[in-house]
Order: structure tokens, then C-alpha cells, then sequence
């Protein structure tokens, strides 16, 4: 029942009542029922109690929740009710006395500059909400075009090379890496995407059980966001098809560490095929080098007997605040990898780096 109630209440400071309606006018009069009962309570404590303290509350509360015309009628019923209930019997004849009349004005001077400041706040937080919801509302429209668009660019790859399917297949890989990294830039309103997130996106297609993720969770901007999803899209198909993941018992270790605005990455596969360095640098390769180029960031590629090795460094932008806001524990990423957007589900996976041959084959 508590609960109820408390929950009840949060919406109804959340969300407000309608002005001028019946409700509003019950509410405010009920916040003078209540500030009455609480006088009555001050009364049986000290006599000495002032007569309309209580009535400043009732009239804040009315005034936030109802409009400036609830809060008016809790300040004048509020006045009535002080005046007929908590005034001497003798008011009358020190009704125009210096104190009395002091009291009197202060309480119509304080409630008439609490319904302005109610009634302005109140006014601005309806603003805000009217311009986050247009925000919003552009933003999901921003991100439908752009899903459109990288639907007729994987359209156009597909028609101009019908004979190469390798490339397309390669090439409609990174546009979904792109889109599902945008879905998670449009859920945050383009302010970034928890990493974990963002690696969530790229495993999902294997299986989670073969990955091993080892660090803290922080917001990359949404530069960082794009970047990183190609370069974890490159490592994890390539790991797919050349890699790892091409073995039934493959494993993907993945760690990383932040220090400041500095952060370190260990990509580390085991249980795979024995990869041989390349001849000449792939187009993954590039991608990697230049993507983290922007970043200051660095790429160390390894070939060891027990699978690939990557070593990824990269300084993350200074955020626009100076201080990172704290994350509700609701919000935060599990550290299993989760669901993906539905344009990620639909792409084929594949080598993006210079494969690592077999050892013996051609």
C-alpha cells in the first residue's frame, strides 16, 4: 500500500495535473487540509506556533503540482482557514495591530511570490519537456534516414558487384557494423555508447560463451563509438573466418585498461588454427591503423604459435562537461554479450584482415 502511494505520488510530481482542472483545485485543497492538521499537531507542542507557516508548503505544493491558479486558491483558503481556526477571538479588535498586520502582509507578499516562482518553474520544466520530446522525435527520425540510407548503399554495392560477392559480403559487414553502432548513438541522443555496449553488438553473431571480456565499462563519444566498432568488427570476423572462431574450441580474450583519458586494449585468440604472418598489409590492417591514427592510438599485430595477437592503443577526446556523470546501475551494460539491432542480424560476416594462413596451405 505504501508502495502504491509513494509510487502515486512520484507521477503526480513527475507529470503535475492539468490547470484549471477539478483536480487541480481538490489537490490544493487538500494541501491545505493537510498543512491545517499540521498546525492543529504544532498547536498541541507550542501555542506560539505562527498561524500560517504551514500554509507556505501547502501553497508551494499546490502552485508546483496544479498551476499558479491552484496555488492561489491554497493561499487564500490557507488564509481563511488560519484566520477562522488558529486567530484569537478577540482578532477583531487587534486586527490592525503593527504585528498582526506585519504577519497579514508578509503572508500575501510570500504567497504571491511563491505562485510566480512555482507558476515560472513550472512553466520551464513544461518547455524543456516539450523541447526534449521534439529532440527526441528528430533524433528517431534522424536515425530512420539513416537506416534508409545505408540500406540503398548495401542495395547499390549489391547491383555494382553482383560478381564479387567476397566484396559485398565484406562491405555490407562494416555498413552493419556502421548501423548498429549508430542505433546505440540514437538511444544515448548522440552523446556516446557504453563500450560494453558497443562489443556486445559485434560478438553477438558468435557465441558468447567464447569470448572472455576483462575491464571496466566507461562512455565513449560518438566518434570513439564508430571507430571502434569497425576495428572489433575487422578483429572478430577475421577471428571467424581465419581465426578462432573458425575452430570449434577457439577462444577470444579480450582486455583492456584505462588510465585517464589513455586506454590499452589486449586482443588475444587461442584454440584456432596456427596463423602465418601475411606478405603485404590488408585493408583490415589499414583500417586499424588509420582508424586509431585520429585518436593518437597505435596497433601492434603479433602472429604467435597459440593465435593472433593485437595490442590497441588510442587517447579518448576530452568529454564537452569536465566531469563524467554517474551511470544508474539499471543502465549499465551486462558484461555478457546481448542482443543486436536487427540491421547487424541481417549481415553476412567476413574477413576484413589480411587473413593469417594455415601453416602448409596455399
Amino acid at each position: 500500500m505504501v508502495g502504491l502511494v509513494l509510487r502515486w505520488w512520484r507521477e503526480l510530481w513527475r507529470d503535475g495535473l492539468p490547470p484549471r482542472s477539478p483536480s487541480s483545485f481538490v489537490f490544493a485543497f487538500a494541501c491545505v487540509a493537510i498543512a491545517t492538521l499540521v498546525r492543529i499537531g504544532l498547536g498541541e507542542i507550542s501555542s506560539a506556533s505562527a498561524v500560517f507557516a504551514p500554509y507556505y508548503s501547502a501553497t508551494l505544493v499546490a502552485a508546483l503540482v496544479g498551476g499558479w491558479r491552484a496555488g492561489s486558491v491554497a493561499a487564500i483558503s490557507g488564509a481563511l482557514a488560519a484566520l477562522w481556526l488558529f486567530v484569537p477571538p478577540d482578532w477583531q479588535s487587534h486586527a490592525f495591530d503593527r504585528e498582526w498586520f506585519v504577519s497579514y502582509f508578509l503572508f500575501a507578499i510570500s504567497s504571491v511570490v511563491i505562485v510566480w516562482a512555482a507558476h515560472s518553474y513550472r512553466d520551464l520544466l513544461w518547455r524543456l519537456r516539450e523541447e526534449q520530446d521534439r529532440r527526441q522525435l528528430l533524433s528517431h527520425e534522424l536515425a530512420h534516414r539513416i537506416r534508409n540510407a545505408l540500406t540503398i548503399v548495401q542495395s547499390v554495392v549489391s547491383q555494382t558487384l553482383r560478381d564479387q560477392p567476397v566484396a559485398v559480403a565484406k562491405l555490407n559487414g562494416r555498413i552493419a557494423a556502421l548501423a548498429a553502432t549508430n542505433d546505440l548513438l540514437v538511444k544515448s541522443e548522440w552523446r556516446g555508447a557504453f563500450l560494453k555496449n558497443i562489443l556486445a553488438a559485434e560478438f553477438t553473431p558468435y557465441d558468447a560463451a567464447r569470448f572472455r571480456l576483462a575491464g571496466d565499462d566507461f562512455e565513449c563519444q560518438s566518434e570513439v563509438a564508430t571507430a571502434l566498432a569497425l576495428i572489433f568488427h575487422e578483429l572478430a570476423t577475421n577471428a571467424a573466418k581465419y581465426g578462432a572462431l573458425s575452430a570449434p574450441h577457439g577462444r577470444i580474450a579480450l582486455a583492456w585498461m584505462k588510465q585517464g583519458n589513455r586506454v590499452v586494449f589486449d586482443w588475444a585468440e587461442s584454440g584456432g588454427p596456427q596463423p602465418i604472418a601475411p606478405r603485404r598489409e590488408g585493408f583490415g590492417s589499414i583500417l586499424l591503423r588509420k582508424g586509431l591514427q585520429q585518436f593518437d592510438g597505435a596497433v601492434e599485430i603479433r602472429f604467435v604459435p597459440t593465435g593472433l595477437r593485437c595490442k590497441l592503443s588510442l587517447t579518448l577526446p576530452r568529454p564537452q562537461h569536465d566531469e563524467e556523470m554517474p551511470v544508474p546501475e539499471a543502465e549499465r551494460p551486462p558484461s555478457t554479450v546481448v542482443s543486436t539491432s536487427a540491421a547487424r542480424r541481417a549481415a553476412t560476416r567476413h574477413l576484413v584482415l589480411h587473413p593469417p594462413r594455415l601453416a602448409g596451405r596455399k
